[in-house]
């Protein structure tokens, strides 16, 4: 599995790539400027990999799960002889 950053950082270069594509369709129909690619694309990769709201990627640290006794098991046949 990829390290979270290495994660974050081939999401922001995926996102670039993505916006700018869709930016340049954008821009060849309606004819205005081909920087609405880079702009679009810039702006989906700081939105995706910054996430400033944390629903992509989780803020704080990870919290593991704490560490419990082993429930004894009961064998239910040997209880009923």
């Amino acid at each position: 599995m990829l390290p979270h950053m290495t994660k974050r950082f081939a999401t922001a270069l995926l996102w670039f790539l993505a916006g700018w594509y869709v930016g340049g369709y954008i821009a060849l129909f309606l004819g205005i400027s081909d920087l609405i690619g880079p702009i679009l694309g810039l702006s989906a990769a700081v939105l995706f990999a910054g996430d400033p709201l944390g629903i992509v990627w989780p803020h704080g640290q990870m919290v593991l799960p704490a560490e419990s006794e082993p429930e004894e098991r009961v064998n239910e046949f040997a209880e009923a002889a």
